[in-house]
């Protein structure tokens, strides 16, 4: 099993609403986005996403949805701002071992790739890595358990 996890483009520094929720993408990060969706058109199609409902993350998907057919997606206010316990829960209850796209927000985000890498990674606006669990269900993933086998910054 794979997990892709995906951090949102590049954001605007403030909102209308003052809310972090609210922040859009910068022209800069739908570029990004849109350069990360042609380089994973090949890779992700018919993935599982799981996404913050925040703004840039609903925009992010957007633009990478143009490239890539996604399976089924599903938004999450819980993942705004979350720690990677948050993410751990949701997978960790879920029945499905299909690959997963999960698109989310430092810190929570790097914080889960180093967890499941016992690496110290810090992810990037729009920074994609694809952790490999060989022989692991969801429900089984644990700290250690993956290994990167792709890694893309446009």
């Amino acid at each position: 099993m794979k997990i892709h996890l995906i951090r949102h483009a590049e954001p605007n520094h403030s909102s209308p609403s003052g809310k972090d929720i609210d922040r859009t993408l910068t022209s800069h990060g739908i570029e990004q986005a849109k350069t990360l969706g042609k380089h994973l058109i090949r890779e992700l199609n018919n993935c599982e996403v799981w996404c913050s409902d925040a703004q840039r993350t609903r925009q992010t998907f957007d633009e990478l949805r143009k490239s890539i057919s996604f399976g089924e997606h599903r938004f999450f206010l819980d993942f705004h701002l979350c720690p990677k316990s948050t993410f751990l829960h949701y997978l960790w209850q879920s029945d499905s071992n299909a690959d997963l796209v999960i698109i989310g927000h430092n810190f929570g985000i790097s914080d889960l790739l180093s967890y499941f890498t016992n690496e110290e990674i810090t992810m990037d606006t729009c920074e994609y890595v694809c952790i490999q669990f060989e022989g692991l269900g969801r429900k089984e993933l644990s700290q250690s358990t993956g290994t990167i086998v792709d890694r893309y910054h446009p």
